[in-house]
């Protein structure tokens, strides 16, 4: 017999019954169709938060949905484990330590951290297959980065280049502009005097400490303020340099003076004018933001330099003015510092050029929510420059290449060598064939989304398993959220369309932002952050995870709301407590045909267009309508109602026969077991542990079939008979409730006024039994109920 609801008595029971039944093994050998999830490799922090909960919810009800659709369902599990943020941890707490000495740290805090979040993730009850596990870490995935980069390296698609990158000074590496962001901030405009034949020439500027950096100053050639300075030369306050008047039709006369220094380099548009122009580079600064070649400012902070210099140029009368100015700049999206721009010798992807092949790529797949996708066709447009893919850190995949000091000829290792790290390898040659020059190891490391874009490929088997990889890419499904779709999605359908000619994903599954109850993004700080473990404490990993499915639309910021807990942990245990009350039915139910009353043939025609909603929605990655459609059917129909207007055929057999109870226990069955099955994705737990308690078989509910619709239960007669019944019985209990009345009181008798008097002929049955009224009388007219006690 069934006790209380109580959830946390058999969660750790049926996770090790699933293990021992390998319900969520891939099985390689099998014939059946096969559905491959992509994934994401999340990095290790130690928690696993309620954004994580969120994106694993729901490729857990895909996976599981699809199981009991009988595909052959891949969902491995990898570990992101390279990059900025396990530094910055490791740094926090030893210090800087050699380079293998760090490395080392890096690893240990990774496994440290990792080991947290596995058991959080094995308790949320996530079908993952724990033998397909990877991390990044490991040598065989190295070589198998490695081995992409030498295949896109032969294709041209990889080069090394001296050019201006993002840079962060804090950090001391380049970045890529996918790893930034733009906020506003309040700056000052300063407008300095330059000089010009003796003359004053003011230039507003926003940058002061780059003044020795400064290599031209423009003006349009529209603007006729200053025509007759072309191909003149104004002098550099302080630093006395002599820089051409070149006029440019991008300057913006109405800005400043209309007059703009260039320097390289203070922002994206000087880049663009000193290519454009070809004008010298002057390196303003070194990689920790001191700046060089600045005279007696040389090794200062730029915010130091910066008070220097105009201190300096106010004592010399040379600041005309100063204005308050809101400019947008970009940050690191990492430590949140303001990016720069400086020339370095480092490793690109190209990208420019391949826009439209990636755009083709991603429209042949689909997209959830379909608009997703316009993200990634907008970053594309937008694209300016090549991926900088390389960073000055250490703990990461090594850049695989060795380069001449004289001609920076490029040496690549054999791929039978890989993996190698050139920082302790020797080069597969002793000299530069080129000009015999000495070859020097590449210390830089791969920015991680290098590692994180070969997904698809490593999963299935690429580069070493050609059959297996004929069968397991394209990817079935990528979920990921809204905030990677610049990164992760692009780079990946970018990378591996490079190395195979085909898109990596046949569908793309968007999820949002997990906000708190104030509707801000989740955060410590602001004090709306919630645990996944106090919520599973609080109620249940079900009512969790059914809340992931509850919160919202896919693709949407979805907010966290305690009522939605509860609502799910208010379902769960409804959906307990009516499975108590069909047990013994369960056990007297012996099938075969039976004699349906209307009722019977009402909740199962509603049953089946359930099955039919639910079935569309999954295939849509459409939790939401899933879960509400399939809690509104069996709380309010199949609770409220059916099991009331069937109690007495459960109990007065005698009276209304056993043929009539006959049909009653098979609905119950039917309904009971294809609800289980519907709801099995959302609260694992909660339906295997009655699946296995009230239909005990050697599976587990998530090895049975899912349902099927049957057209031929439709009966719109009998939903359209029985919503009449029901809104009949709504108003017997509205009277019983105002007349504080319990709702087993018997009524002396009611009468009842419809429009069309035979849809209730066939329920009159049920008015009198379910309603308790002695006398009933129906006739012709606008609906009205009149009872009497």
């Amino acid at each position: 017999m069934l006790d209380e609801y109580t959830p946390h008595k058999f969660e750790e029971k049926m996770r090790k019954r699933w293990d021992e039944l390998k319900l969520h093994e891939f099985d390689e050998k099998s014939k059946r169709k096969v559905f491959i999830i992509d994934t994401p490799p999340p990095f290790p922090t130690g928690e696993f938060h309620i954004g994580n909960t969120l994106n694993w919810c729901y490729m857990d009800f895909v996976a599981r949905y699809k199981r009991m659709c009988g595909y052959n369902v891949l969902f491995p599990q990898g570990w992101d484990c390279h990059g900025f943020p396990t530094e910055v941890k490791v740094e926090k707490k030893y210090g800087r330590l050699p380079r293998e000495q760090f490395k080392e740290k890096c690893l240990e805090w990774t496994r440290d951290v990792i080991s947290t979040m596995k058991p959080q993730m094995k308790e949320m009850g996530f079908s993952i297959d724990w033998r397909q596990e990877y991390y990044t870490i490991d040598k065989e995935y190295h070589r198998k980065v490695q081995y992409s980069i030498l295949k896109m390296f032969e294709k041209g698609l990889v080069y090394r280049s001296k050019h201006p990158v993002l840079w962060c000074t804090c950090c001391g590496s380049a970045i890529a502009k996918a790893e930034t962001d733009e906020i506003e901030r309040e700056t000052t405009l300063n407008y300095i005097s330059f000089s010009c034949e003796g003359k004053p020439l003011v230039i507003a500027t926003t940058r002061p400490e780059l003044l020795h950096a400064c290599v031209a100053v423009l003006v349009n050639p529209e603007d006729g303020r200053y025509k007759q300075l072309h191909g003149k030369t104004a002098v550099v306050p302080l630093f006395n340099r002599e820089v051409k008047i070149i006029p440019d039709s991008e300057v913006d006369p109405s800005f400043g003076t209309g007059i703009v220094m260039v320097c390289t380099f203070g922002d994206k548009q000087d880049v663009t004018w000193s290519y454009r122009h070809n004008l010298p580079v002057i390196e303003a600064m070194d990689e920790r933001g001191k700046l060089l070649n600045a005279g007696k400012f040389t090794g200062l902070k730029a915010e130091a330099a910066r008070e220097k210099i105009l201190e300096e140029l106010n004592l010399l009368k040379l600041i005309t003015k100063k204005e308050k100015l809101k400019q947008m700049v970009k940050i690191h999206d990492r430590c949140k510092r303001p990016a720069e721009f400086l020339n370095s010798a480092q490793w690109f992807m190209k990208l420019k050029g391949h826009e439209e092949e990636i755009m083709k790529a991603a429209n042949e797949m689909r997209w959830v929510p379909s608009h997703s996708i316009q993200l990634l066709i907008d970053w594309c447009s937008g694209l300016e420059w090549d991926w900088c893919f390389s960073r000055q850190r250490v703990f990461g995949i090594p850049i695989p290449f060795w380069y001449c000091e004289k001609c920076d000829c490029v040496i690549a290792p054999g791929y039978s060598n890989l993996p190698v790290d050139p920082t302790k390898d020797k080069p597969p040659i002793e000299n530069c064939p080129k000009c015999e020059g000495k070859l020097i190891g590449e210390t830089s490391i791969c920015d991680g989304w290098v590692d994180s874009s070969i997904t698809p490929l490593v999963i299935a088997g690429w580069p070493d398993d050609e059959k297996k990889f004929t069968v397991l890419y394209p990817s079935s499904v990528r979920p990921q959220g809204t905030d990677i779709i610049r990164t992760w999605a692009f780079y990946t359908i970018y990378r591996c369309l490079m190395l195979t000619g085909k898109p990596c994903f046949r569908d793309v599954l968007i999820n949002g932002m997990v906000c708190g109850s104030d509707g801000k993004k989740m955060s410590k700080s602001l004090g709306n952050y919630v645990e996944a473990k106090d919520v599973i404490k609080k109620s249940s990993v079900d009512s969790l995870r059914m809340w992931a499915a509850l919160s919202g639309s896919t693709g949407k910021d979805n907010v966290f709301y305690w009522k939605d807990v509860n609502y799910a942990h208010s379902f769960l245990n409804k959906l307990w407590n009516a499975s108590k009350f069909i047990e013994s039915s369960l056990k007297e139910s012996n099938g075969g045909k039976q004699k349906l009353r209307v009722t019977d043939r009402w909740i199962l025609s509603r049953l089946n267009k359930v099955v039919e909603t639910c079935t569309n929605a999954l295939e849509n990655y459409d939790f939401y309508t899933a879960i509400t459609t399939l809690t509104e059917f069996f709380w309010h129909e199949f609770c409220d109602y059916y099991l009331e207007e069937v109690k007495h055929r459960l109990y007065q057999p005698d009276k209304y026969g056993m043929e009539s109870r006959r049909a009653t226990q098979s609905t119950l069955k039917t309904v009971l077991l294809t609800s289980l099955k519907l709801t099995a994705p959302f609260a694992a737990y909660t339906t295997d542990e009655l699946y296995q308690q009230l239909f005990p078989k050697e599976e587990s509910i998530h090895a049975e079939s899912w349902p099927k619709g049957d057209k031929k239960m439709i009966d719109e007669e009998s939903e359209q008979n029985v919503m009449l019944l029901n809104k009949v019985l709504s108003e017997i209990r509205k009277f019983k409730m105002s007349q504080k009345l319990s709702l087993n009181t018997e009524l002396s008798s009611a009468k009842i006024s419809v429009e069309k008097p035979e849809q209730l002929d066939s329920v009159k049955e049920e008015i009198e039994a379910a309603g308790r009224i002695k006398k009933i009388e129906i006739s012709k007219g606008e609906f009205k109920v009149e009872l009497t006690k």
